[in-house]
């Protein structure tokens, strides 16, 4: 079968899965989001396989792409070709995603952290250089993290390096979804908004709880523990430029003076804290999906201008 020169991106998550081609000047076609619930109800791999299938049916009559590239919200091997844990989407836990997905659909398949893939897009949208330490943080459902080195993301022995939701924050025995207790993630994080919205703002719509209760001592203590684990890897690594994005953070009126306030607060004096460069990620549906086929130009040995 003919093969295009387009990549196939797919940006996963736990409620949607946004699909899209990308061409070699990085420009999208063909968006369009499902819902994961749909896609992974009645199988996860093989779910899977059947929405990728029927979107090649539809938008370029079964003609392969160059290359298919996943973001999924999970921890990744360190060859990036398993997905070691994904605590939002059963069935997928230890796969060999990769080896299953370019046997069914004969392509080749490249996979990483959704994160990473909202970090790639990210760096080409504000033209960040290679050289040095960029950092970036994705706070939504849970708190993502990128660390990025000469232009590389630092993966780690085991794949799993970067997070920085599961570092230990509190002495406290609340337990987090990775069975560790005081996490990160337990209070900087999308699930810490959603019940504090609940306990404290119970009549208050979460996507308003911003531009509504902006001002309350319990929004502006969730904004400084939002600040601590930023503010620690900041303090540990010195970067040239830090990314902050996530469902959170591009809500309707997010106050980010303050939180910004909060992290130079937190991060080391004279420097970095006073020379610090702060960039927001932009609010956009089509953005993991334009990553994802950055990453999976890069795979197959293409270069952006």
């Amino acid at each position: 079968m003919r093969k295009g020169i387009d990549v196939l991106g797919l940006d996963i998550g736990g409620t949607n899965i946004r699909i899209g081609l990308v061409d070699s000047e990085a420009r999208l076609s063909h968006f369009e989001i499902g819902a994961s619930q749909q896609v992974f109800g009645s199988g996860a791999v093989y779910g899977l396989i059947s929405f990728i299938r029927d979107y090649l049916s539809r938008v370029t009559d079964g003609r392969l792409p160059a290359g298919i590239a996943l973001g999924f919200p999970s921890s990744v091997s360190k060859d990036r070709r398993t997905l070691l844990s994904t605590p939002n989407i059963a069935g997928l836990d230890g796969l060999a995603i990769a080896d299953t997905l370019e046997s069914s659909l004969s392509a080749p398949v490249f996979v990483d952290r959704d994160v990473n893939m909202l970090f790639y897009y990210d760096k080409r949208r504000y033209k960040i250089p290679d050289p040095g330490i960029v950092l970036g943080f994705y706070i939504g459902t849970g708190f993502g993290n990128v660390i990025a080195i000469d232009g590389k993301i630092l993966i780690g022995k085991n794949g799993v390096a970067g997070e920085l939701g599961h570092i230990p924050m509190r002495a406290e025995h609340e337990i987090c979804g990775c069975g560790n207790e005081g996490c990160a993630e337990l209070f900087a994080s999308g699930i810490r908004l959603q019940a504090l919205s609940a306990r404290c703002f119970p009549g208050t719509d979460i996507s308003d709880i911003f531009a509504r209760h902006w001002n309350s001592p319990r929004v502006d203590e969730y904004l400084e523990d939002l600040s601590l684990p930023i503010a620690a890897e900041i303090t540990i690594l010195d970067p040239e430029c830090i990314l902050i994005g996530g469902g959170v953070v591009q809500m309707r009126g997010f106050p980010a003076e303050r939180l910004e306030y909060y992290i130079c607060k937190h991060t080391r004096k004279p420097f970095p804290a006073a020379n610090l460069h702060i960039l927001y990620s932009e609010s956009m549906q089509e953005s993991g999906v334009i990553g994802a086929g950055l990453y999976g130009m890069q795979c197959l040995g293409h270069h952006f201008a």
